[in-house]
């Protein structure tokens, strides 16, 4: 598979948890938040502290999401050559490695971690990330 292949699929994954988080905890921060909770969410005297909590941290997160993309845009923009790419890749994927097993932490031990359309888009780019550190070309 080309590289520049590899950074578009990583882009538009990288958008979409962005852009999915912004929209999911501000358009409906109850909904968002009410998997994590055995009861109704709404009968807490502190939701609306907590919503405005969470919004606070998932907006840093998605943006943070948002922000990676638009660097692996610019790197796209670069055509660096096969050796440089595998070394973004390899890098990169170091990094979303971090992200995948503290979102795997959160979601076996703490009873939270990504909504699982996002978690499966973080799987997705993790594989893409190892095969183009691995094998992707020019």
């Amino acid at each position: 598979m080309k590289s520049s292949l590899i950074y578009l699929f990583c882009i538009l994954i990288q958008f979409v948890n962005g852009f999915g988080l912004l929209l999911g905890v501000f358009l409906d921060p109850v909904g968002f938040l009410q998997p994590f909770f055995e009861e109704d969410l709404t009968t807490y005297a502190e939701a609306d502290f907590l919503i405005f909590w969470t919004q606070g941290i998932v907006d840093v997160t998605a943006a943070h999401m948002i922000g990676v993309g638009l660097l692996l845009l610019v790197l796209r923009s670069f055509r660096l050559e096969n050796r440089v790419n595998k070394q973004v890749f390899a890098a990169f994927g170091a990094f979303h490695g971090c992200t995948l097993l503290v979102a795997l932490y959160n979601h076996l031990f703490q009873g939270g971690g990504p909504p699982p359309f996002i978690g499966v888009l973080l799987i997705i780019q993790a594989g893409l990330l190892i095969y183009g550190w691995k094998k992707a070309i020019d």
